[in-house]
């Protein structure tokens, strides 16, 4: 390994910190709660009040829960058109102009959305919950880079896109050069009054972003140096070649914020909320509303279509369900029970599948010792399930099969055909148990964290599988700290069924997760030839030969049989026939998508 693949190694781990402090520490998806695909966060900063804070009773707005009717089918995915062009590597983004003609889209008018969760504060950079930076607050702000969305884009993708540059530069492998766009300017707010962005803000924020103390600083590990050369240009250096480090750049929260907002009281705990997006906000109370009006100064002509955008915090998933029933909300993410129970009412409901990539449920096996060091065994095991079944029959359909690495874009994960190679031959699975010539039945200890009876169902069925092939399974649940210290971190069992860690780019989980030297690695398979697979792919700039090694690892892990995502988390999003242009990308924490909804 040279030595820009161990910077890469030893720094991959630190972006996934906060996500296994989350967990260990909060529910994942497959709850029943009706919350299935929601990343949860941790918040890291004391409550504060914003001095902008209303007062309105919140019960005025919740309508009565609606009644439910008769079961009905379960949704079918959306179909997105492929881009007619080879999809770009993250970290060679088109540098395209991203004002596109509006065309036949309405003007004016407000959206009303919920958000699953109260803010705390309103400083960006001291927070990693999507209350602010996703579903609240936070969308008033900026970034160097944003993922692109649109009827264009297949999901899952981390395809990228100039939000405040007009374009960027590769000088070499490890610096890039960016110019900041000429009509950018910050909102018009004191105390920063519509001044021009400039590439000295940028890095004030990039800098208050790496504060030790600040949540999100991991996402900037690799950021060695930064300088704006002049006002509108910027040059970033990096430790090392990464090809996923404008993945970093576009996460909803690197954002950029204005120095004069932050010298004020010498943070942005009480505000003020000064960005300079498509959103201004208006009026905002934590725990009931943000509401947000257009910027008539934004920099993309033409955009946000609407007039204003209303956040709601509905915390409760029945009182979010009820205020979309009755149409106090526009747009609505719902738990696949609740999409049943719509479709029973509206069989003409508009639906979208979403994949939320670093979610859902996860075996693995461990190599290191008992009876999987035998991969004979590993892979009987695997033969043994039909996962595609349980997705249907525990999951209502709305879960996917990977091997659980996030995906750049849809066409870099293994085809479906290819991934049940791996799956429900339970004849092949019951000779390998036979050629392995241990005593049978052979006892497996499996460990479900208790994350859910959609997670204890799901054991339950992969010990009935394995069963059948000569296995004698036996299920320990545990409680969610174990799982997440003992268990997924600790590497304490032969097999566990529970949540994966919500790792959301490509190399934090490659070189973590399945890396002979990643920290995370506690399946015990080592393998070099994965090995330098996963650090060719890391650092590989050119899009094509990327995804060509990004399949391989793929293939070489399932081939190596000791981990795998089971049911993958899909989020069910749907609207009113009022909304238009809804082509979500909720990728690594994007919200751009809401500029371009309009209503009719």
């Amino acid at each position: 390994m040279n030595l820009s693949s161990k910077a890469l190694v030893y720094q991959a781990v630190l972006p996934g910190v906060m996500a296994l402090l989350m967990l260990i520490s909060c529910a994942r998806p497959g709850d029943d709660s009706g919350d299935a695909a929601l990343p949860i966060a941790v918040t890291t900063t004391p409550a504060a009040t914003s001095p902008a804070a209303t007062v309105e009773s919140r019960e005025a707005m919740i309508p009565t829960p609606a009644s439910t009717a008769t079961p009905a089918p379960t949704i079918q995915p959306t179909v997105t058109e492929p881009i007619p062009t080879a999809i770009p590597s993250p970290v060679v983004p088109l540098a395209i102009s991203t004002s596109v003609p509006v065309g036949e889209a309405s003007r004016g008018g407000t959206l009303n959305i919920a958000s699953r969760q109260a803010i705390t504060h309103y400083d960006v950079h001291s927070d990693v919950s999507p209350a602010l930076s996703t579903w609240g607050p936070g969308i008033a702000y900026s970034r160097l880079m944003r993922f692109q969305s649109g009827p264009g884009i297949a999901l899952p993708s981390l395809q990228v896109q100039c939000d405040l540059c007009s374009s960027w530069s590769m000088v070499d492998d490890t610096t890039i050069e960016f110019q900041i766009r000429e009509n950018a300017t910050w909102q018009d707010i004191s105390p920063v009054n519509g001044r021009a962005v400039t590439a000295d803000d940028v890095v004030f924020s990039y800098r208050r972003q790496q504060r030790s103390e600040a949540p999100n600083a991991a996402l900037l590990h690799l950021l060695d140096s930064m300088e704006a050369t002049d006002s509108g240009t910027l040059r970033l250096s990096l430790k090392a070649p990464d090809a996923d480090f404008m993945v970093a750049l576009a996460d909803g929260h690197s954002k950029i914020v204005a120095p004069e907002a932050v010298e004020l009281t010498g943070d942005l705990i009480d505000g003020p909320t000064v960005g300079s997006g498509p959103w201004i906000l208006k009026d905002t109370r934590p725990g009931v509303r943000h509401f947000f009006e257009s910027n008539p100064d934004y920099y993309e002509e033409g955009y946000p279509l609407l007039d204003g955008l209303n956040i709601h915090v509905l915390q409760d998933a029945g009182t979010r369900d009820a205020a979309f029933q009755v149409r106090n909300i526009d747009v609505h993410q719902m738990s696949p029970v609740q999409w049943r129970d719509h479709v029973g009412r509206v069989p003409d409901a508009p639906g979208l599948l979403s994949p939320d990539q670093g979610t859902g449920l996860e075996v693995a096996m461990n190599a290191g010792s008992g009876p999987f060091q035998d991969a004979r065994l590993r892979r009987a095991a695997m033969l043994s399930m039909d996962p595609w079944g349980a997705v249907e029959d525990i999951w209502l359909g709305a879960a996917a099969v990977g091997q659980g690495v996030p995906s750049p874009a849809a066409d870099w994960l293994l085809p479906e055909d290819v991934m049940r190679t791996f799956f429900g031959d339970a004849t092949q699975a019951r000779l390998l148990v036979s050629e392995s010539e241990s005593e049978t039945p052979i006892s497996v200890t499996i460990k479900v964290g208790d994350f859910g009876v959609s997670y204890l169902d799901h054991a339950a069925r992969i010990a009935d599988e394995m069963r059948a092939v000569g296995f004698e399974p036996e299920i320990e649940v545990v409680n969610r700290r174990i799982f997440g210290e003992d268990v997924w971190l600790g590497g304490d069992y032969q097999m566990f069924v529970g949540p994966m860690a919500p790792v959301l780019s490509p190399n934090a989980y490659l070189l973590s997760v399945l890396h002979s030297g990643g920290q995370w690695n506690t399946t015990g398979v080592r393998d070099a030839a994965l090995d330098a697979l996963i650090e060719s792919q890391a650092q590989e700039l050119d899009p094509t030969k990327r995804k060509e090694l990004f399949l391989e690892v793929q293939r070489r892990t399932m081939d190596n049989a000791h981990r795998f995502v089971a049911a993958g988390g899909v989020s069910i999003w749907t609207w009113w026939p009022r909304v238009r242009g809804f082509h979500p990308n909720f990728a690594g924490f994007e919200y751009a998508h809401w500029s371009r909804v309009y209503v009719r």
